[in-house]
């Protein structure tokens, strides 16, 4: 199992890193410390994720810290002959706090398992953006929907109760992936849930889009956007466009 461990604080004047640990492959860079935010990216010395990975995270925001967390680079899911890998994901904003979730798209190798499993609680006054892409596979090598099993659960939570859930199951053998209701004939699909951000500002950058089909709904709480494309870049600018809206006042 590898572990990564983040809490992030403001103090005097901006967002720190209180306390960070990490066990090979994952590490993290140093801050890029902005304007308003402090940016946190993860990095791999792994090419990528293996069979029997077993990623365990967890993020916290204290009190009106704002961090954005990325990644380096695609997530790559390897071929799997057993189990697979996972990855569990916790996510604790706390009052005032901010946070900007958007880890790199997931290209699934063909005959790849993945599991990932992401609990956010956040408190009422607090703001979050979380993005998700995946990709059909490696397209130059013939791999389009060649994984075997790719599973993603999101909880969202305000005090506890459950406002916000994502849970996706998909598997080429089974289910027709390119049809109605998933990929709907585009290579890419992305996911985005945003609390505590301005619907106007989003619903108007959603209506930019032009490189595939894209939609808003509400959920019990925040605001949950889907979209399609047949590259992740498209997506990945609009998700980046959107979370803008969290920007300090």
């Amino acid at each position: 199992m590898s572990i990564l461990k983040l809490t992030a604080e403001y103090k005097n004047g901006r967002t720190v890193i209180t306390n960070s640990e990490f066990t090979a492959p994952l590490k993290i860079a140093l801050p890029f410390y902005r304007t308003d935010h402090t940016e946190v990216m993860m990095m791999a010395a792994s090419a990528g994720i293996l069979e029997g990975d077993v990623y365990d995270m967890e993020i916290t925001i204290r009190e009106n810290a704002f961090l954005k967390f990325t990644g380096q680079s695609y997530t790559k899911v390897f071929k799997a002959d057993k189990t697979g890998a996972k990855q569990n994901v916790k996510i604790t904003v706390e009052k005032g706090g901010t946070l900007i979730y958007a880890p790199c798209p997931v290209i699934p190798f063909g005959g790849s398992i993945f599991d990932v499993r992401t609990e956010v609680d956040i408190h009422p006054h607090s703001r979050l953006a979380m993005t998700d892409i995946i990709s059909s596979g490696r397209a130059a090598m013939n791999e389009e929907f060649a994984f075997k099993s790719y599973r993603s659960r999101t909880v969202v939570c305000i005090d506890k109760k459950p406002v916000y859930l994502d849970n996706r199951r998909l598997v080429p053998d089974e289910i027709p992936l390119r049809g109605i209701g998933f990929f709907e004939g585009y290579t890419h699909a992305g996911s985005a849930y945003f609390y505590g951000a301005d619907k106007q500002a989003l619903e108007e950058t959603l209506s930019g889009y032009s490189s595939g089909e894209a939609a808003l709904s509400l959920a019990a709480a925040g605001i949950s956007v889907r979209a399609a494309g047949n590259g992740a870049d498209p997506i990945h600018r609009l998700f980046e466009t959107m979370t803008k809206t969290l920007s300090a006042d």
